[in-house]
């Protein structure tokens, strides 16, 4: 998949928050079918990590969307909507990586894997 706009790089595991105030370092663990949290904020312009944890018993992505290109279910999915993601890691495993967002927005979340974001998997990256 594709990761524009964003330079991913494979870092040791990193702490985060999940609160009002935008964050350099986030995180979020997913189980079928959910993301929790399922909100994080960051900075424009300012890059952030992202520690994901598949605590689940099959693969998870983190996709997030390009601004204004959000679904409805999985029929209007494309790759093309992509904007950067964290590729599928296996049950049990976590990885951390690195992006940068320029662009203030709101912008959709999901898990793209067949069937998981129609199961209820999504959530919202707010960039300030």
């Amino acid at each position: 998949m594709v990761a524009v706009g964003a330079t991913a790089l494979l870092l040791g595991a990193c702490g985060g928050d999940d609160d009002a105030a935008t964050s350099t370092e986030i995180e979020t663990e997913a189980t079928e079918f959910k993301f929790d949290p399922d909100a994080w904020s960051v900075s424009a312009g300012e890059e952030f990590t992202i520690e994901f944890t598949n605590s689940g018993s099959v693969e998870h992505e983190w996709a997030v969307l390009k601004e204004g290109e959000d679904i409805e279910s999985e029929d209007d999915f494309a790759e093309d909507k992509v904007l950067f993601e964290v590729e599928a890691i296996p049950a049990g495993e976590s990885v951390t990586e690195s992006f940068t967002v320029e662009d203030a927005g709101t912008y959709q979340v999901i898990c793209a894997i067949d069937g998981h974001f129609d199961a209820g998997m999504e959530g919202t990256l707010t960039v300030g």
